[in-house]
């Protein structure tokens, strides 16, 4: 079969839905996961029909298996959701234990259901062709099927249709030629869910498309209602709801309500809400300090912003009996528990509201916040990014967002804090293999080339690209590269290079590699491209981008002296980014406190450090970061340089005299 023939399957079985009733949201979706076998959607028995390679693990290269199966029926373990639209993986049983097979939906056949339930008035005929006309038709119904065409559910199309011969009390054995995402089956289950809404009355047939889709909303009203039976296709599902008017079919499966029953210990204040699905309004009590249990939850995130998940991604709430009563409970929302504790002051200069807990709609505050300075004492980033501050003010207290770095203000009452450093900007250049050992930008022009595994680039093409001055030295066979106050020089044959600010010179800097010059080209080791620029390499397969952060420097009131013989400087950066980002080693900003040009001296520390909760508590965004440095002083005064660099590059350079005792 053909790669253009499996991307058909896979955009059809994506279009099968309901269509865009109102209320209703779309079908559940067929992709992503394993499942154990259920009915048609997930077969229990395959048959294999040509010889098949079996792999004793699911992450085996196609083309290392362990061995292979000749054509013979197998018992399924698990299954990919996508493996009638395309290649997937089977857990099968086998005398080895469980194995893994990838057979193409066209190498495997399949029983199938012993019973069906037909959606429409459905014509039999007497062999599988429609020719000569029916022999008799019947009303949407179950029956009982007794053979059906060979790899009857494979098809490029899932609306053609295939032939299933059921049986019939008066007639025999007849066939029918159903449309392949029509072939269901109903069975019961019993499961409670949350419905925005339902229609009155809906039949089966109607909840999966068939005819005009005309439903009654006139009575539909929102609740937790019971599931009691299903229908199954291999593409899709519809649901037979009991609803206080009665029964209903939709394709909507609602918010899965899941008993549970669980103890959760409360160590913060959190609220107990009534009605999670109507907008927070109120809540029933406040709990802390206590052990309540979970006999329900709900897990799973709703889609359009829709219900409790629209706010609070990725986090359960909980169906709870407490001493103040039964509600729902959410462990994000209150008083968070991974919440950093600080002592800072604030000052606030956009205006602000006082939240009672962070990213909580209700319970509003009439207090606003405006043009003063209050004292943090907790912060917090929310799991959907953006930091919170829990803030004392005139004998209050509550929770402030803080997301105007270039306006408001923070000092760490315990540290120096000497600049709010905020990220501008970030210019990024992607860069690829080419021809013969070449290097491109996605442009198409050459930037450099790699020799035994080592990627080399023409400095002057990559200042240009990065808005370097670029200026040779004369007299000297040299260039300079510069951009605002910083600058560098690489000259011919050395392998230093000389890094300056506002046209002083800094520091001599050893290269990894000497520069290889020649004529008017520069070319440097990637490593110290990375160094001199300042830049972060992020790779995607054999290709990878080069990252320059432009940062804005506020200085605050620098230090005059330094207690117990040592200088704490700390700085507050605003650079949103994401955790792993945070957590990896790549070109990290540092703050340098240097005597006499020693660029730190012994005993210097500088470290940056995000201000977030537990790292891998959330997978929210890093927004606001620590950037502290500090040296022992011997008693007496001190003419210090205090530089913030990205590698070698400088961003800010600040000269003070301290008094240390």
């Amino acid at each position: 079969m053909s790669k253009m023939k499996i991307l058909t399957i896979a955009i059809l079985a994506a279009g099968l839905g309901l269509g865009s009733l109102p209320h209703q949201t779309k079908a559940e979706p067929i992709y992503g996961g394993s499942y154990a076998p259920e009915g048609i959607r997930f077969p229990a028995t395959i048959e294999l029909l040509a010889e098949t390679p079996y792999y004793a693990d699911p992450n085996q290269p196609d083309d290392a298996p362990e061995g292979t199966f000749a054509p013979q029926e197998v018992n399924v373990l698990t299954v990919e959701s996508s493996w009638s639209t395309g290649l997937s993986t089977w857990k099968i049983e086998t005398m080895f234990g469980p194995r893994w097979i990838r057979p193409n939906p066209w190498e495997i056949d399949m029983e199938p259901p012993k019973r069906i339930t037909l959606l429409e008035e459905t014509p039999l005929y007497r062999s599988q062709s429609t020719k000569g006309g029916p022999a008799t038709s019947l009303s949407a119904q179950e029956v009982e099927v007794v053979a059906a065409e060979k790899q009857w559910f494979y098809t490029n199309d899932p609306t053609s249709k295939a032939w299933i011969k059921v049986h019939t009390t008066w007639l025999g054995d007849l066939w029918a030629h159903i449309p392949v995402n029509q072939i269901g089956t109903v069975h019961k289950v019993q499961r409670k869910a949350h419905y925005y809404g339902l229609p009155s009355n809906s039949d089966l047939g109607t909840a999966m498309g068939i005819g005009e889709q005309k439903q009654d909303w006139s009575n539909s009203k929102a609740g937790d209602y019971t599931i009691a039976r299903e229908f199954t296709t291999i593409y899709d599902r519809a649901f037979e709801v009991q609803t206080d008017q009665g029964t209903t079919w939709t394709g909507d499966k609602g918010v899965p309500i899941l008993s549970t029953n669980e103890t959760i210990a409360i160590v913060r204040e959190t609220p107990l809400i009534h009605d999670v699905w109507d907008g927070y309004k109120k809540e029933d009590a406040v709990i802390n300090g206590e052990t309540v249990i979970a006999f329900e939850k709900i897990e799973e995130r709703l889609e359009n912003g829709r219900g409790p998940y629209s706010i609070w991604n990725n986090s359960t709430w909980y169906h709870v009996r407490s001493s103040k009563g039964t509600g729902w409970i959410n462990k994000l929302f209150g008083e968070p528990e991974s919440a950093t504790p600080v002592h800072w002051k604030v000052k606030v200069n956009d205006q602000k509201e006082l939240f009672r807990y962070p990213e909580i709609p209700f319970s509003s505050s009439t207090l606003l916040l405006r043009d003063q300075t209050v004292e943090a004492t907790e912060a917090w980033n929310g799991p959907n990014g953006g930091l919170w501050l829990k803030v004392q003010v005139d004998g209050r207290s509550g929770w402030i967002p803080f997301w105007n770095y270039s306006q408001d203000k923070i000092w760490d009452e315990d540290t120096n804090t000497i600049f709010h450093i905020s990220k501008t900007n970030t210019n990024s250049l992607g860069i690829a293999p080419a021809a013969n050992g070449g290097l491109q930008l996605n442009n198409g022009g050459r930037i450099g080339y790699t020799e035994k595994e080592q990627s080399y680039l023409d400095a002057i093409l990559l200042a240009e690209q990065l808005q370097y001055k670029v200026e040779m030295v004369k007299g000297r066979d040299a260039v300079t590269f510069s951009k605002a106050d910083y600058s560098f020089e690489l000259k011919a044959g050395d392998r230093n290079a000389l890094i300056s600010w506002h046209g002083t010179k800094d520091k001599s800097v050893q290269l990894a590699e000497m520069p290889r010059h020649s004529r008017d080209s520069w070319y440097l080791n990637l490593k110290d491209v990375q160094t001199l620029f300042g830049l972060t390499q992020v790779f995607a397969g054999n290709e990878y981008s080069l990252f320059e952060k432009v940062y804005q420097v506020r200085l605050g009131e620098l230090p005059t002296s330094a207690a117990k013989g040592r200088l704490e400087l700390q700085a507050f950066v605003d650079d949103w980014t994401s955790r792993e980002d945070y957590k990896s080693d790549q070109m990290p900003l540092q703050m340098f406190i240097e005597e006499n040009g020693d660029h730190g001296g012994e005993g210097h520390l500088s470290q940056i450090n995000g201000i977030v909760n537990n790292p891998d508590a959330s997978v929210a965004p890093v927004t606001l970061f620590s950037l502290k440095a500090s040296r022992p002083l011997t008693n007496g005064t001190h003419q210090v340089s205090v530089v913030i660099r990205i590698g070698e590059r400088i961003i800010w350079k600040q000269d003070v005299k301290i008094v240390a005792n």
